[in-house]
């Protein structure tokens, strides 16, 4: 079984940046909730804003800046990069660069990611947006 660390790695590497879905089953639980305002099955929430990202930054690329695992559990700090040139929000493109923060922890269970929680810094993507 991979470690946690490697999990995780992983999931963002191969599954975030490389968008192979096809790992979903074998990176998360059946079960995988993401944590946030409303709580959802991971799935769902990461299509959803795969979507979402690639349809208004179409070059988006995720670099893990840190992890560090405790256990079952692992702190992930990621920078987000990319070319606004499709609608955000409704937000027109405006060929702007941009760089977005963000902050994770990730639970697994029998070597699976089942929980996500996510702080992303919009308040910086928004600002950079308007610039």
């Amino acid at each position: 079984m991979a470690t946690t660390r490697e999990t995780v790695e992983r999931f963002y590497a191969e599954l975030v940046n490389d968008q192979r879905f096809e790992l979903f089953d074998e990176l998360l639980t059946p079960d995988a909730v993401t944590h946030g305002d409303v709580d959802q099955p991971a799935r769902d929430a990461f299509v959803g804003a795969d979507r979402i990202v690639r349809s208004a930054f179409s070059d988006a690329a995720l670099h893990i800046d840190d992890v560090l695992v405790d256990g079952d559990k692992a702190a992930v700090r990621w920078t987000l990069t990319g070319t606004h040139d499709g609608d955000f929000h409704g937000t027109p493109p405006t060929g702007t660069s941009i760089s977005v923060r963000a902050t994770a922890v990730l639970r697994l269970r029998a070597g699976r990611i089942a929980e996500l929680w996510q702080v992303i810094d919009v308040h910086s993507l928004m600002s950079q947006l308007a610039a």
